[in-house]
């Protein structure tokens, strides 16, 4: 089918365009971990476990990728105060300007890719990204 085709070359060419630029930001497994945190979902910080379901991982990948993030200073581990013998994760303010300058430069590479398509087709291509969203989180 063609739509399939298009998404998944698509997918294949913002992962190419991203990774040419790896050295001027986060991988995408770092930017969708720290995303996920940073989200109301867990505003108040979250356990490995539920991060890891979040994220589709299973608890030892997310376990490996967490510690890699808070050795770089973007996430802590804290007790959490329910239940002392857990912890929680929050994402640091270093993590949050990271984030930040992550997102900008994703922007930067969509908008510049946009260039010539007039502000009607963007509006429409927003449109209909938004409802496929929709309909993969309802699904």
């Amino acid at each position: 089918m063609q739509l399939t085709d298009e998404m998944a070359r698509l997918f294949a060419n913002l992962g190419r365009a991203l990774s040419k630029r790896a050295h001027q930001g986060m991988d995408h497994q770092d930017f969708s971990t720290l995303a996920t945190l940073a989200s109301g979902a867990c505003s108040n910080g979250t356990r490995l476990s539920d991060l890891a379901a979040m994220r589709g991982f299973d608890a030892s990948t997310m376990s490996r990728r967490v510690a890699h993030l808070c050795d770089g200073g973007l996430m802590e581990r804290h007790p959490d105060p329910q239940d002392g013998r857990a912890q929680l994760l929050s994402i640091t303010g270093e993590g949050r300007r990271a984030l930040t300058e992550e997102r900008s430069r994703r922007v930067h590479l969509i908008t510049e890719s946009l260039g010539e398509w007039t502000p009607d087709e963007k509006s429409e291509l927003a449109r209909l990204l938004s409802r496929l969203n929709d309909s993969l989180e309802n699904a």
